[in-house]
Parts: structure tokens; sequence; C-alpha cells
């Protein structure tokens, strides 16, 4: 008796089992962004029962899909989810539980919203029953297909499950189909004794006067007792190759078409790709993260082997650029090309030139091998133009450069060091940042100064220098941007810096190189196949990487040719410069004094303004006229007071001055050194606690073909080696990936991994160097 009992409740819970299972989770929805593996929830429970559901949501987008789940209506206390805040990583499919719970027997409704990135509402119906045992039996139907053809047979799975054993009961079945408009086609019908379970694959044909559309597939079985009605929604359609396009065009004429069009598009493709294959610049590009064309746009030519226009946000620049290369290879005109685009951005630049080179900026192109390249760009030869700006020659490396007076918008203003020993170079450009430390300049969220420093590699102590100025221009690239100061560093090296400046400089150029230390960096950061093509590349093409760009991937840049003259000042029009400035600011200086001494000094100013402006085109001749006018006016003035005005003297600073900001740019980097170290480390032990959580978090079960189960990442990694390749193939094979599948509930990442792999020895060395990979 007891054993007969046991056998009945083990056959009761099975049909109840597969009750619960059945569920009808609707169609897919599939948006633009997202798939939705279901849209409704309806679900028959036992009372005291509690059932795990899943809906799973795919992410199509290159973005992190933010999703929140609530309910409403009656079955807000029935569902809970295990999580209702979850990321769906790009290009990956999450799958979130959800739990029903039998309280109270009752039919419940309501809705799932679902809201964020994904914005749906699924609509529910849970039906919650007393006791299995109050129904004599259950039927379920399935079709075995969505979709039939009106010229075949309707196929359907039929589960008639008994829930007493031993009595028998003529049971009748009749089948039929009726369309949304009513019209009913009997499929057929039959009648037998019901002793046990059954489950059977019955078959029917579409009857004749049935059409194409959604239909609703009926199974009635009833009894002396109970009645019982199944539906399934079924579609009929035309056979495929039959079914008229627009009323007139067979479905075969468009797949002949469409073949001759896709063998055309293959023949295209693998055409396109040995181009690609062909070309000098390998690179991955995904032009929708290229900075786009605006009015404030900084265009610095095309892409290489492209027609793409290159442009940089001015914005970036306050997160500094740096622009590396060897001689020859196009460095200084990248630079330069860059500096005329902020300059025509009506932004102001300052320029520290160890050479002179620069100074060329202040007279219009006429190198007609520039000029050649202009229609490659879209320029004309008219394009060319010189920049409004001034040259001062630094004689003293202690002099005091009050950079706020040369923060004029659209204006250059280039400071020659030519005349400097090297080392001075580096006390000049220490000096001039403590300078700007001590201005106490005003916050800004705009670049208003692009400080440019040409060949800053000489401050480096392999070079020469002392590394006091590379100290402050490392302080400098921390703290200006609050200020509207971008910076860039031109430079023959890379690599024996940017280890210590990296974190705060945003922009890197690197044009064609023959440094070791730089390929070296360029092979391990970037591959073998970046590294091929900056060697080769041509002069003018540079290695373009900012964070902000191009999924943060490297791309090379065909940098335009510049407007301005290619060839430096001669030193005697460099002198002329210095002349002429030293006149013009001692007559400054003169109206300043005439001004405290409440002289109106309007009309004086103004003729001042008109020489400055003709320094700034090294019209000299016109300069001398000017001034010819206003030295007699000035004497006139101090004559009337009986005065004689003081001499404007350079502003030197004190060298302890110079040494005691140094020190400061020396804390300051241990500071952020210190403050660094912090963050890393605080982010490894955060990095080992999630990757200790991965390792033992439990997840619903992965159950191999051999019976074998995992419930965790720490389980899969000690049964793979081991699992037979036969069972490994029944699993992961080109039809499916039940691990990487699995490995979903525990990392998207790891998943995506795993899932590139149908090899078991791949998985498993992915599944070894995943927590060294993550460290690193």
């Amino acid at each position: 008796m007891i054993n007969k009992k046991a056998f009945i409740f083990l056959f009761l819970y099975i049909c109840f089992f597969q009750l619960v299972i059945a569920s009808s989770y609707g169609d897919e929805i599939k948006r633009e962004g997202y798939i939705l593996s279901r849209s409704q929830v309806e679900r028959t429970i036992s009372q005291g029962n509690l059932f795990e559901d899943v809906i799973g949501i795919t992410n199509l987008q290159d973005r992190k899909l933010s999703v929140t789940f609530t309910t409403s209506g009656d079955v807000g206390d029935l569902i809970e989810f295990a999580y209702s805040n979850v990321e769906i990583f790009p290009k990956n499919t999450t799958y979130i539980s959800f739990y029903i719970k039998g309280i109270e027997e009752g039919n419940y409704s309501g809705e799932m919203y679902i809201s964020g990135d994904v914005v749906e509402t699924l609509p529910i119906n849970i039906v919650i029953v007393d006791s299995l045992l109050d129904t004599t039996f259950f039927v379920e139907v399935e079709p075995l297909k969505k979709f039939f053809r009106l010229n075949r047979d309707i196929e359907f799975k039929l589960n008639l499950n008994k829930m007493k054993l031993g009595e028998s009961e003529e049971i009748n079945l009749t089948y039929s189909i009726n369309d949304s408009e009513g019209n009913y086609f009997l499929l057929g019908k039959e009648s037998f004794n019901f002793t046990t379970s059954y489950y059977f694959i019955k078959k029917f044909e579409v009857p004749e006067k049935a059409v194409r559309g959604d239909y609703v597939l009926n199974v009635l079985a009833e009894t002396e007792k109970d009645s019982i009605t199944a539906k399934s929604r079924v579609i009929l359609k035309k056979p495929f190759l039959t079914i008229l396009l627009f009323g007139f065009l067979p479905m075969w004429v468009l797949i002949l078409v469409l073949s001759v069009l896709f063998l055309s598009g293959l023949t295209f493709f693998l055409i396109r790709r040995h181009i690609k294959n062909s070309k000098k610049y390998k690179m991955e590009l995904d032009v929708k993260k290229l900075p786009k064309f605006s009015k404030s746009s900084l265009k610095l030519g095309k892409i290489a082997e492209n027609n793409i226009k290159a442009y940089l946000e001015p914005e970036r620049m306050k997160t500094h650029t740096i622009i590396a290369g060897a001689t020859g290879g196009g460095k200084s005109i990248s630079a330069q090309a860059i500096v005329e685009e902020v300059l025509m951005q009506n932004i102001a630049v300052i320029v520290f030139d160890p050479t002179a080179q620069w100074s060329g900026m202040l007279r219009k192109c006429e190198d007609k091998k520039m000029m050649s390249l202009y229609p490659n760009f879209g320029l004309k030869s008219s394009d060319a133009r010189a920049f409004p700006g001034n040259i001062r020659s630094i004689t003293d490396a202690r002099e005091i450069i009050e950079v706020e007076k040369y923060i004029n918008p659209g204006q250059i203003q280039i400071f020659t060091l030519n005349k400097l020993d090297p080392k001075d170079i580096d006390l000049f450009i220490a000096n001039v940042i403590r300078q700007i430390f001590k201005s106490d300049p005003k916050e800004t969220p705009d670049l208003k100064l692009l400080l440019v420093f040409d060949e800053v590699h000489r401050l480096l102590a392999k070079f020469g220098g002392s590394g006091e100025g590379f100290l402050q221009i490392e302080r400098a690239c921390r703290e200006f941007r609050k200020w509207g100061m971008g910076v860039m560093l031109v430079s023959q090296v890379l690599s024996d810096f940017i280890g210590e400046i990296k974190a705060n400089i945003s922009t890197e150029i690197q044009m064609r190189t023959r440094d070791e230390g730089d390929l070296g960096r360029i092979k391990t950061k970037y591959g073998e196949t970046f590294l091929q093509s900056l060697v080769k590349a041509s002069v003018g093409v540079g290695m373009f990487v900012n964070p902000a760009y191009n999924k943060a991937k490297p791309y090379f840049i065909h940098f335009r040719p510049i407007l301005h003259n290619t060839r430096r000042l001669s030193d005697e029009e460099l002198e002329k410069y210095n002349k002429y400035n030293e006149v013009v600011d001692d007559m400054e200086y003169q109206i300043e004094q005439l001004e405290k001494l409440k002289i109106d000094v309007f009309d004086l100013k103004m003729e001042l303004k008109l020489v400055k402006d003709k320094v700034m085109t090294g019209n000299f001749s016109v300069v001398d006229i000017y001034i010819e006018g206003l030295k007699p006016r000035l004497e006139k003035q101090w004559e009337k007071l009986g005065k004689k005005p003081q001499k404007k003297q350079k502003l030197l600073a004190d060298i302890s001055e110079i040494k005691k900001s140094v020190e400061e740019a020396k804390k300051a980097r241990a500071n952020f050194e210190k403050e660094e170290l912090v963050k890393t480390k605080a982010q490894e032990n955060t990095l080992q606690k999630k990757e200790d959580n991965l390792e033992e978090k439990i997840v619903k079960a992965l159950t191999f073909d051999n019976g074998i189960m995992v419930s965790n990442l720490k389980e899969l990694k000690e049964v793979l080696p081991n699992l037979d390749e036969e069972i490994f193939k029944l699993h992961v094979n080109n039809t499916k990936h039940d691990i990487g599948v699995w490995l979903q509930q525990i990392s998207p990442d790891l998943a995506a991994k795993v899932k590139q792999e149908k090899i078991k020895q791949k998985i498993i060395e992915i599944l070894k160097t995943t927590d060294k990979k993550t460290r690193d």
C-alpha cells in the first residue's frame, strides 16, 4: 500500500512539473536596440509552491543598457525579482530570474513594467490552483512550428496527463482551428478509453477553404466529468516561392534577383577586403565614434588612405596634447597645423620655441611644394595666410613673462629661446610656469590659451636638461585645464616621459620615428600591425589616439599642409622684432606712467595700438612712421609736466624663488603618485574581491550529458579538463554553446570570450588566464 501511494505521488509530481513548466511566452519583442525573449507571462502553479521563471534581454547596441523591473496589479505580491536593476553589456544577452509565489488560490493579473534604457509593458496572468488532485486530467497542445504552409499539414504535440491512475473513462477529442473573424474549421475527432497519460504527435491537413493569416488551434477534451479546451496560436502561410509581392512579383523572381545581388555584393566585399589588406595603414576604424564637423572643429586633415575628414574638438586641447616623431617625419607640420586651427577659432597661443622655427607663422606660405598639396585637402592657394602675432627673444632665463598680457584671442606670441644655453632653457620654462601659478588665473570651462613647448625632450636629463622644467610642465598638465589652458608638447621621443604624464594627457600623436623606446612601446601597447604601419608611414601621417574617439583605438591621420611660411624668419628680421618690441614696451610704460599722473592718454593708447598692429604684420617701414609721430607727443607731455619718464626694465625672478617652485612641483608629484598608488591598490582590492566572488558565485546549474553538474566557475574549471571530448562536443558545437550561455550568469565579459572558442583546451586556457588578464 505504501509503495503504491509513493508511486502515485511521484507520478502526480511529474505531471504537476510538466504543467508548471508549460507556459505561454508570447512572441519575441524585437526593437531597434534590443530583443526581449517574451511578450507575456502566463503560468499555472499549485498553491504553496515557488516557481522560478526567466526573461532574456539581448543588447544590440554598442553601449550598456540599464534596466529596472517593477510590477503592478494583483500580481504585486506574487512576483519577486532576483535583481530589480540590471545592466546588459553591449552585444550580450542577460537572463533575469523572477519568482512566482503560489500564495492563495485564484486568478491574478497585472503588468510587468520594464523601464530605463528598455521600455516595455508585459501582461501577466497567474492561476494558482488549490490541488492538482481536484482535476482528473490536463491537456496541453504545442505546435511543432510557428508557421504552417497552406499546402502542408498542421502538426502539433498533444499531452494528455491523467491525474488518477486505475480509473478508465471515455474521452472525446475534437480538433479545430478558427480565425479572428470567427470562421471555424474542423480538423478531426476521435474517442478512446483514457486510463493513463498519453503523448501524441498529431497531423491534420489544412482545410481547403482556409486562407493565410493568424489562427487559434483548439483541442477540446471531454469526459463524463470534465471538459477542458487547450489552445495555441498558429500562423498559416502561402508556399514561400508562390507568394506574390506587391500583387504581381513572385517570390522566386525576387530570390533570383537577390541571389544575383548577393553574388555581386560578395564579389564587391572580396575586392574591398583585398584593397583593405593591401592598404599601408592597418587600423580598426569606427566612423560613428569619430568627431563630427561643427563650426568650432579643428580641421586636422583626413584619415589616412580615406576621404574621411579628420577633426578635433577644441575642448579636447584642455586635456593636453603630445606630438612626437623623428626629424623629417612631419612632427612640426602636424603641430603647426593644429595651432593654425586653434588660432582660427579665436583662441590665444603662446609658443616657447628653442629654434625660432615657429617664427614662420607670421608670414603666409610661399612654398610651392607645400601649396601643391592644398588640392588634396580641399584648399586653394588663396587660403595661404599669415597669422597675427609677435616674436620676442629671451636672453635671460630669469626674465618674468606676464603670460596674462599675451592672452589675445586669435593671436600667437612666440618666445624664441635660441639665445639661451640648454640648461638655461630648463630654468626659463620652470620660471614661466611658476609665474602662471603665481598669477592666480581664474577658472573657466572654455579653452582660452594653448601653451606650446617645442623640443620638450631637451628638458630631460639624458638630453642635457636638469629635469626642473619638465617637473613644472608635468605639474601644469595636472592643473592648467581648470583655468582653460591647454598644453601641447612637441618632442622627438615619447617613451622617456610618457609614463609620468600619460594620466594627464589625452591626445597622443605619434609621427614616424626611429627611436627604439617609442617603437617598443607602440608594439607592446597596440600590437605589431600598428608598429609596421607607423614604420612605413609617409611624411605628414601620424598615429592619433584620444580615449574619446574611435573607442580609444589608434587611427592614422594625414595632416593637412600648413598655410603659413615653411621657413623661419631670418636673424635680421627677428632682431627687428626685438628692437621694435623694446621701443613699444618703453612707450607703453611711459603711457602707463602718464595715466597714473591723471593725464588723458586715450589718443596715445590708440596710436600705440596701431604701432603694435603694424609690428605684428612685420611692416616695419610703417612702424617707423607711426613711432616718429608718437614719440614727439610723448616727449611733449613729459616737458609739460617738467619730468622725465622712467625707463622700462626687465623684471627678473630670484633663483631661490624658481628653486622653491620646483620643490613645490616635486611635492605635488609625490602627492599625485601617492594618490594614484592608493587608487591603484583600491582598484586591485575591489577587482580581487570581484574575482573571488566570480569564482565562488553559485548560479543555476549546468548539467552535462553524462550527468555531471556544475554550479559555479570553480567547479567548471575542475570538471572541464576531464570531460569526455564527445560529451563536450554535444554541448559546444556550431549550433549551440551551452558553456558560454551558462557563463552569462556569472560574467558577460567572460562569456563573450568563451563563446568565441569551440575547442575545449582553448576554453580551459581562457578560464585559467581570465583572472590574471583582468588584473593586468
